[in-house]
């Protein structure tokens, strides 16, 4: 499933060098998602903050990724389309393994951070 034009709409996007990219998005609230997650109370499910960070994450490296490791993995804040209906999502590549990269990432916006990932995505 492609969650981009589904669960979140790309309103921006930055690359400062070739290991960085911040993309700021949001959340699109009439995604079938959130309708079932929880309904007339929506939040943003955990695995699918995952899987944006993970959508990042291929379009910085240009390769088709798979979570292979987390070392660690806060949602240091509650997720909602009405609480923080736009976030910055930015994707770091700190080092390079055999199979693929090892990252951190973090979804936030000017109040708060909602996750903060550290792990190893293997290019598939």
């Amino acid at each position: 499933m492609k969650f981009e034009d589904y669960y979140y709409k790309v309103y921006s996007m930055h690359t400062d060098w070739t290991d960085t990219m911040s993309l700021h998005v949001g959340f699109l609230p009439e995604c079938d998602i959130f309708r079932g997650h929880f309904p007339g109370r929506p939040v943003c499910p955990g695995a699918c903050n995952l899987q944006l960070i993970k959508d990042v994450a291929q379009r910085l490296t240009g390769h088709k990724l798979l979570v292979s490791a987390i070392r660690q993995c806060r949602f240091t804040a509650l997720a909602t389309p009405e609480a923080c209906p736009e976030v910055d999502v930015q994707v770091d590549i700190i080092g390079r393994t055999e199979a693929g990269y090892s990252i951190t990432a973090r979804i936030s916006d000017e109040r708060q951070s909602y996750v903060e990932f550290k792990g190893d995505m293997t290019i598939v």
